[in-house]
């Protein structure tokens, strides 16, 4: 016996004897592919349709967190446009308020208060013997001094001590009116 004949005994002849409708079905090849390709696309498609769900899961998360961070970055805006309008007031009240020292400073006439300066006209004696003030206005610069003297040159006097021992930074006599007995009302410009 040779090896093809040896291969050919080996066969086995399948004899079904059983009726027709007693046997199994008879099942094609393509149907066992078919089924087979059924099995392994669910098998691929379960953990795909899994890492689908997880990712809508995550991306719903995140739009969530998206909103809420729309949510506050439009409440940081509100309060970032009420600070910048807080700071504008602040502003404009700290430059009222340097005006305003700067006012007082001027009208103090720099580190002197005025009351040391009315002290400077009636506590000194700088005013001659027959002098009277009668009033002090304030001006833009200084004030004025008005009152009588018993005569021009004491009321230049007046101004010319107020000058040089009073510490203000200029004093003149603006006016002297001559009254009848000798005396006269004068006005001295005082600038501090």
């Amino acid at each position: 016996m040779n090896a093809t004949t040896a291969a050919r005994g080996c066969q086995v002849i399948d004899i079904n004897l059983l009726p027709r409708d007693q046997r199994p079905p008879d099942v094609p090849p393509l149907a066992i592919a078919i089924g087979a390709a059924v099995v392994l696309a669910i098998a691929v498609l379960v953990p795909l349709g899994v890492r689908a769900h997880d990712a809508r899961s995550r991306a719903d998360a995140a739009e969530q967190s998206v909103g809420a961070t729309d949510g506050e970055l439009r409440g940081l805006q509100v309060q970032i446009a009420q600070q910048r309008g807080l700071q504008a007031e602040l502003d404009q009240a700290q430059a009222q308020l340097g005006a305003l020292r700067t006012e007082q400073t001027h009208l103090q006439g720099g580190a002197r208060p005025l009351v040391d300066d009315l002290a400077q006209l009636w506590g000194w004696g700088y005013a001659p013997a027959g002098t009277l003030i009668t009033s002090v206005s304030g001006t833009d610069r200084g004030f004025r001094v008005e009152g009588t003297s018993a005569d021009a040159l004491a009321a230049i006097g007046f101004a010319d001590t107020l000058a040089k021992r009073g510490g203000f930074a200029m004093a003149r006599t603006a006016s002297f009116t001559p009254a009848g007995t000798g005396a006269g009302q004068f006005s001295i410009e005082v600038v501090r």
